[in-house]
């Protein structure tokens, strides 16, 4: 089954303070809602690798710009450190995005694309997809819609159609103002 991700990370154990702000988009860059999760206070920073460097993607004056569009068959969370440096794109292909009391939420279908600022693009988590297949979890038309989105996905990463490369900064300082 796909996980869900709630914008508001209400579930997130590691931190301990954080502001949230979120606002609807309707242009023709983008459409759906935008999420700004600010983290204020952590239990510890959550590390991540890379090229055999370890870096930050979650600690005390980081934030987390989600989008949740109306059209795309992905979210995006785009990861800010605290002097409001992109640190890395997350992209998740999803089953659906939807609505709990307003807040947004994607349905992870598990596979998942990272873009750093450098221009390193990542697959990832393809193994735990194709173990999801196999063992019934995912349905036929999960798994057959999954590749297709993640190969379709890439195939606009790399022409650098990727409208959200655009749109992060602006959002991120929109969103800042209402927290």
């Amino acid at each position: 089954m796909p996980k869900r991700k709630f914008a508001n990370r209400r579930d997130w154990e590691r931190i301990l303070k954080n502001r949230y702000a979120q606002m609807e988009v309707q242009d023709d860059r983008f459409s759906g809602t935008v999420a700004l999760f600010q983290i204020d206070a952590v239990r510890a920073p959550q590390y991540k690798m890379h090229n055999g460097e370890e870096f930050i993607v979650a600690d005390a004056g980081y934030a987390w710009l989600q989008y949740f569009s109306e059209h795309e068959p992905f979210g995006v969370t785009v990861m800010f450190d605290d002097r409001g440096n992109i640190v890395q794109w997350y992209i998740d292909i999803v089953e659906g995005i939807g609505y709990e009391d307003g807040i947004p939420y994607m349905d992870d279908l598990l596979l998942d694309i990272l873009i750093f600022p450098n221009g390193d693009v990542v697959r990832k988590d393809e193994d735990e997809f194709e173990a999801a297949a196999k063992s019934g979890e995912l349905t036929p038309e999960m798994v057959d819609r999954g590749w297709r989105d993640f190969k379709a996905t890439l195939d606009r990463i790399e022409r650098r159609d990727f409208v959200y490369f655009d749109l992060a900064n602006e959002h991120y300082e929109q969103l800042k103002q209402k927290l």
